[in-house]
């Protein structure tokens, strides 16, 4: 092996033949000319004999080289088997059950490459299968949710003609008390079923998206109004930092939805205190929006979870259904952008994502 990458780094043309060719050579003529200077040493030289030498020397390491060409052909074959299977996964036909090291080699190559690709057709069709079967859940989940609607919408207007008292006092102020739970807990639900079932259109694409050119300012202005009062209400400052004039291509209505998404995840699990901003940059053909806080941040762990549809933190203590993030991972995917999440315990959290300029 010290020979083969030494003859590398000395960059010996020809490949694997040209080493063949160094090594030949030598082996050959450094003999033959300590024996011609020994032989010529006391005598005159013969120059037709010396001319006759050296061509028969040079004819029989071509011819030499040639035979190891011709013997090198299952290295190549070997190489040329596992460069066709990564191109297009097509599999060789090379001879197998030769006893030498050459034969094992190819036998090794055949065998490796039918073993991979029998691995791969079980990995995809199980990957086939397991996608299946979560779209199958994914759209059970989303009839069931439509199927609630309709008396949760019974259970809404009953509650808000309550809060109303048309037709006179509820009694004990408890009452009162208990018809805002009611109402509270069901507006919780319609937000949990809606969530659902737009996650559900997404992944099945029944939802169009209008991309247009949007003003991210103006557009990140409207988001952070609408949640500027939670924020302040938990003690938190609430900054946006994008340039006048920076648009992007995107959908309006599911752009608001992320941010509000992003915005509300940060108001929701950053704590008191925490400072959260949003801006965005544009570089080259791409802008990158950014939230990011100043909160506790979150393990590996926890990043991996908070990231999985319905996957929850624990220790929180805020209610959702855990589809923030997937929705706005698949929108942001739709709008032909990469979505990220970057987090450490202690050190904040900054969700970014991109869309193309406009």
């Amino acid at each position: 092996m010290r020979l083969y990458l030494l003859l590398h780094q000395l960059r010996v043309p020809f490949g694997y033949v040209g080493k063949f060719f160094i090594v030949a050579f030598v082996a050959i003529h450094l003999p033959l000319t300590a024996a011609l200077l020994l032989l010529l040493r006391d005598r005159p030289a013969d120059w037709t004999l010396l001319s006759v030498l050296l061509t028969a020397t040079l004819v029989g390491t071509a011819l030499s080289l040639l035979a190891l060409r011709a013997l090198l052909a299952p290295v190549r074959l070997s190489a040329g088997a596992l460069r066709a299977y990564e191109v297009d996964e097509a599999l060789p036909d090379l001879p197998v059950g030769l006893p030498d090291l050459a034969g094992r080699l190819m036998t090794t190559t055949q065998e490796t490459l039918a073993s991979l690709d029998t691995a791969l057709t079980a990995a995809r069709g199980a990957r086939h299968e397991a996608l299946e079967a979560v779209r199958r859940r994914e759209r059970a989940l989303a009839e069931v949710t439509h199927e609630l609607r309709t008396p949760l919408n019974a259970v809404l207007g009953f509650a808000e003609l309550l809060q109303m008292q048309p037709h006179g006092p509820l009694g004990h102020k408890l009452y009162a008390d208990f018809v805002n739970d009611i109402a509270d807990g069901g507006q919780h639900m319609l937000t949990l079923i809606e969530d659902v079932q737009r996650f559900a259109a997404l992944r099945e694409g029944r939802t169009a998206l209008d991309t247009q050119p949007v003003d991210l300012a103006a557009l990140g202005q409207r988001a952070a109004r609408l949640l500027r009062a939670e924020a302040a209400g938990r003690d938190m400052d609430l900054q946006v930092q994008i340039p006048p004039g920076l648009r992007a291509m995107a959908d309006p209505r599911s752009l608001l939805q992320i941010l509000l998404n992003l915005l509300g995840n940060a108001v929701k699990y950053a704590g008191p205190g925490s400072r959260i901003t949003l801006s965005a940059e544009r570089t080259g053909r791409t802008v990158t929006v950014r939230v990011a806080d100043t909160g506790p941040g979150l393990s590996p762990e926890e990043l991996a979870i908070a990231l999985e549809p319905f996957g929850r933190v624990q220790g929180t203590g805020e209610r959702g259904t855990g589809l923030g993030l997937p929705l706005v991972r698949t929108l942001v995917e739709l709008q032909e952008g990469e979505f990220a999440l970057d987090s450490a315990p202690g050190r904040g959290t900054t969700a970014r994502f991109t869309l193309p300029a406009a």
